[in-house]
């Protein structure tokens, strides 16, 4: 095991980082996006089957996708230190969604910082 490298707050993202920093940030964006989506789906399928037959399990697999795509971005590491950019894997996935500084090295996934 590596010891733990120490980086300052305040030291800007280099290009790779960068890099790997808009993608998650591309990614918690896209599953905040999958799961308000669950309204407008399960409209849209009720109106096209005309029943509410669909709704149960529409909702049932919207849920789980979500909850499994969240946990999925709450455990990409962070590209700076390797550990994990949301320090919290547990349930609720929720956090690793909402996270914008690693809880390690507290490198954030603001744009300007550092520019």
């Amino acid at each position: 095991m590596q010891p733990r490298r120490y980086y300052p707050s305040w030291l800007p993202p280099n290009p790779r980082e960068r890099a790997a920093l808009t993608r998650l940030k591309r990614r918690q964006n896209l599953v905040i996006i999958w799961l308000i989506g669950l309204l407008p789906a399960g409209v849209i399928a009720a109106i096209a089957t005309g029943s509410s037959d669909l709704l149960v399990p529409l909702t049932l697999f919207w849920i789980v996708a979500g909850m499994v795509l969240a946990q999925r971005v709450s455990a990409i590491p962070c590209p700076r230190c390797g550990e994990q950019f949301s320090g919290r894997e547990q349930l609720p996935y929720w956090s690793g969604l909402l996270n914008r500084r690693c809880d390690s090295c507290g490198l954030t996934l603001k744009s300007d910082r550092g520019m």
